[in-house]
């Protein structure tokens, strides 16, 4: 019998690890192995349970205020990370580009949480919805003056079809599916996709798209 992959939580707010406790436990394939509600007690939980996913409040002993972010990263990038927090748009454009896996908010739904642990348990970055449009509208704002080069006239027909629905938030799954692709052929893409552009991650990559051109801004 295969035994669940081990998940670690950490967040002081009780009430919000009682929510995702509860998805954790409706979420096939995984287990909570314990709750940290400070630091001491994470670095405690780790060493004892190692878990493969660490799932992390944005607001946690002050981890992710901007001058522990060395620290931080140091400490969360051993792990498949999972940050959650408020949907404050500039909250999130700063906190993606730590060495997190996958991103939700506190907006997101019980499904949109289940498709990010399982998306987090195969290996694939998953932002929900309002995490990805929070970082469009955001990079949109912040730096439409400054239009990368025409990269995107390197991408084949096919890499190009993988980017559009990156911008529309599918994974890699969805993608694999609405081309009748392989997911294995579809990370070939995505990654020969990221290296053409100079990107870094799919979110990256999106905001490139918007400041081209490639997708209207609604």
């Amino acid at each position: 019998m295969t035994s669940n992959t081990k998940i670690v939580l950490a967040t002081s707010q009780r009430v919000i690890a009682s929510g995702i406790h509860h998805i954790i436990n409706i979420t096939p394939g995984v287990e909570l192995s314990g709750t940290a509600e400070n630091r001491q007690q994470l670095l405690e939980l780790l060493v004892i349970q190692q878990p493969e996913i660490l799932i992390i409040d944005r607001w946690f002993d002050d981890m992710f205020l901007e001058p522990a972010w060395e620290d931080t990263n140091g400490l969360i990038g051993k792990y498949k990370t999972i940050l959650f927090s408020d949907p404050d748009k500039e909250t999130i454009y700063k906190l993606h580009k730590l060495q997190i896996t996958s991103f939700f908010t506190l907006h997101s739904t019980d499904e949109e949480v289940v498709q990010v642990i399982q998306g987090t348990l195969q290996g694939v970055k998953f932002f929900t919805p309002k995490v990805v449009e929070a970082l469009i509208e955001y990079s949109f704002r912040k730096t439409p003056e400054k239009p990368q080069q025409q990269l995107h006239d390197g991408l084949s027909e096919r890499e190009m079809e993988v980017l559009m629905l990156i911008t529309q938030g599918k994974n890699t799954r969805d993608i694999a599916e609405k081309l009748f692709l392989s997911t294995h052929t579809v990370y070939t893409h995505r990654k020969n996709i990221l290296k053409k552009l100079a990107c870094k991650s799919a979110a990256e990559l999106i905001n490139y798209a918007y400041t081209q051109g490639l997708v209207e801004k609604d």
